[in-house]
């Protein structure tokens, strides 16, 4: 991974956040990560990591996409309740007609959609209203234009980022 895709991670990582925290701040209780796509064994590791320390995560998961760009090609909710580290893969982001805060969808089938709360992870039954393919649009515009501008967050405080070791 070279530097440039770090900070590309770094961005979009806050970026997203913003997306689904509005102007709160994460706390205790839940983290975002990134990083590249997880294979069963890190989905499991991540999830006993999530459990030991009774928080929720939200992993990005960065890559390389069908045309070569470089970025966001995944995400992976871990929601711990109980002795139980519930696992939802192939998850995209979704943002409402007017809305200005975005929520997490799973993947086709799969009940529901996910909100972050400053401490959680919350499952919401139901899916959004409106269009999905076009709330999932919305979501990847509105993300595009914050990459665009360089808006990183980085002095407001609300986020804490650590670089992996090289």
């Amino acid at each position: 991974m070279t530097m440039t895709n770090d900070a590309f991670e770094t961005t979009c990582t806050k970026a997203v956040a913003r997306l689904l925290l509005g102007n709160r701040k994460l706390k205790e209780g839940i983290v975002l990560t990134g990083g590249n796509r997880l294979d069963l064994d890190g989905k499991v590791r991540l999830a006993r990591q999530a459990r030991t320390s009774d928080t929720d995560v939200l992993h990005l998961e960065y890559g390389t996409d069908d045309d070569g760009r470089y970025g966001l090609t995944g995400m992976v909710v871990f929601m711990v309740r109980g002795d139980i580290c519930h696992i939802q893969t192939q998850c995209r982001l979704f943002l409402s007609k007017g809305g200005t805060r975005g929520v997490v969808l799973p993947q086709a089938g799969a009940r529901g959609h996910y909100r972050l709360a400053p401490g959680e992870i919350l499952h919401i039954d139901g899916k959004p209203t409106g269009d999905v393919t076009d709330g999932m649009a919305r979501a990847e515009a509105w993300l595009a234009r914050q990459l665009a501008l360089g808006n990183d967050g980085t002095d407001d405080g609300r986020y804490q980022v650590w670089s992996q070791a090289a």
